[in-house]
């Protein structure tokens, strides 16, 4: 029997009659996966696709991102290669404080306990952005919704990731840009990221303020902020 029908017949002895070691092969899970998988590149064609508007092309950085956080740390690896062009617009100028918040809505679940995604946008250049929309002096100025997004992906950014805390503890300007974002009203949010950024960055001592009395530093909604 050629190789082909040989494997063809193993499959279909494994699907009626089971493995006779006892290891039984879940058809139905393994399908569910490959869906999943489609569906996230799928939606990293569209992201990619520069004929799009960008706005559709943001809403499928959005739900690639999304699908690869639900669908666990294999899922999550298919993102790895859409995150250069997600770090190429966050940086690119003319960008609009609605297409910045979508594109680090993406990038912070993405990143989200995925430390090979975390070094990649971190190679590419993500942090200095990330600190040059924080600052006050920012051409065009950012609105306060966009650096607290920025914040919070920098809480992402930071788990677990000392290479990142290091190269963050050197950016100039930073603990100015963060002590003037902390005294923002942070309601409907997890936590006051400019606060954690700065005790994570060791800033100023882990005396956490009143809202953050119940906000771990990574606890599980941590890429799901309520604010929009």
């Amino acid at each position: 029997m050629n190789r082909p029908l040989s494997k063809l017949y193993n499959n279909i002895k494994l699907y009626l009659f089971g493995d006779p070691e006892g290891v039984q092969v879940n058809y139905e899970e393994d399908n569910g996966k490959i869906r999943h998988h489609k569906r996230i590149r799928d939606a990293g064609a569209v992201f990619q696709d520069e004929a799009l508007p960008l706005k559709k092309r943001l809403q499928a950085a959005h739900d690639l991102s999304v699908l690869g956080y639900t669908g666990g740390y294999e899922a999550a690896l298919i993102s790895f290669d859409f995150l250069p062009t997600m770090v190429e617009l966050l940086g690119s100028p003319g960008r609009s404080d609605t297409e910045l918040v979508m594109l680090l809505k993406a990038l912070s679940v993405a990143c989200y306990v995925h430390l090979r995604n975390q070094a990649r946008v971190c190679s590419l250049g993500l942090l200095v952005t990330a600190a040059t929309l924080l600052a006050p002096a920012a051409n065009p100025p950012r609105s306060a919704v966009v650096r607290k997004w920025v914040c919070h992906l920098l809480d992402v950014l930071c788990y677990n990731n000392v290479p990142a805390m290091r190269a963050l503890w050197g950016t100039p300007g930073l603990q100015a840009s963060l002590e003037l974002l902390e005294a923002e009203d942070w309601t409907n949010w997890p936590g006051n990221y400019a606060g954690i950024m700065l005790r994570v960055l060791a800033y100023w001592p882990a005396e956490p303020s009143p809202e953050d009395d119940t906000h771990t530093f990574h606890e599980e909604d941590s890429a799901r902020p309520t604010a929009q």
